[in-house]
């Protein structure tokens, strides 16, 4: 008899043990924007304040944690949805990324997983049109070997199968390389091409190309597609020979020793 009550109360603490990890774990998950493994009014104020622009002291973890709804930003309504969890009005789902979106930017992604996860949020919640569908078409070539012929894609030609893929026509974007794109666009569409500076890429809309040029030849040397900005930095698909020997995601490089970006043009405009 004392053999049972022991094994009965063992059995009674392991699913206590069981249960309070599996609240921590949705506490970590979904709703703790401060990263202290609770949820509570606090985590909705420093979402609240982070919405406003009055505190951006969250690490990109938490803000995955704050983004409640899943919709790629942090908002009101995800802190409406926590203080409606702490009141117990409702309860507070775990947010889950959209699972084939972040399989295609893990074929090759330079980005940290966090970033990873924040991309594909922001590709997921973009609304559908032209510019959503040129994205994911680019974003199944993903992890492509760098070359030309037998599935190898160097950066024009990465572009051009991404924009053909999608439908879009050439009157939109030039089937040609790198330093005919900066040419068509001069020639034909001078309105859609801006020259970058340092705060540019704020205004780059998903779909932009970016247009490197060569300082010594001032031809196009290099080009790559804008896919969205997570944290403060711009996120890109491109084929490059160097870093990563291949068409990846990562965070935008501006300059380099031959190859500078300098323009970018946007073929939705």
């Amino acid at each position: 008899m004392r053999r049972r009550f022991f094994a009965l109360l063992l059995c009674l603490c392991l699913l206590c043990i069981c249960l309070s990890t599996t609240a921590e774990e949705a506490d970590r998950l979904s709703g703790d924007a401060n990263g202290d493994g609770t949820v509570t009014a606090s985590d909705a104020a420093l979402t609240l304040r982070y919405v406003v622009g009055l505190d951006d002291g969250m690490d990109l973890r938490e803000q995955l944690q704050a983004d409640i709804n899943g919709n790629g930003e942090i908002d009101a309504d995800d802190a409406a949805a926590i203080l409606r969890y702490v009141a117990k009005l409702s309860p507070l789902s775990i947010v889950s990324t959209d699972a084939a979106t972040l399989d295609l930017l893990n074929a090759r992604s330079t980005l940290s997983a966090e970033r990873t996860e924040w991309t594909a949020r922001r590709l997921y919640a973009m609304p559908s049109g032209r510019r959503k569908n040129v994205i994911y078409t680019a974003a199944r070539y993903l992890g492509a070997p760098y070359g030309t012929g037998n599935g190898q894609l160097d950066c024009s030609a990465y572009l051009r199968t991404a924009f053909q893929n999608a439908g879009i026509p050439e009157t939109v974007y030039p089937h040609t390389n790198s330093n005919g794109t900066l040419v068509w666009f001069r020639n034909y569409h001078p309105d859609r091409l801006h020259e970058t500076d340092p705060d540019s890429w704020r205004d780059w809309k998903p779909g932009c190309v970016l247009i490197y040029i060569n300082p010594a030849t001032k031809r196009g040397s290099h080009v790559a597609l804008y896919v969205c900005e997570v944290d403060g930095k711009p996120i890109v698909m491109e084929s490059r020979r160097e870093e990563c020997d291949g068409v990846r995601v990562g965070i935008l490089m501006k300059d380099e020793e031959k190859c500078v970006l300098t323009y970018y043009a946007d073929p939705f405009q």
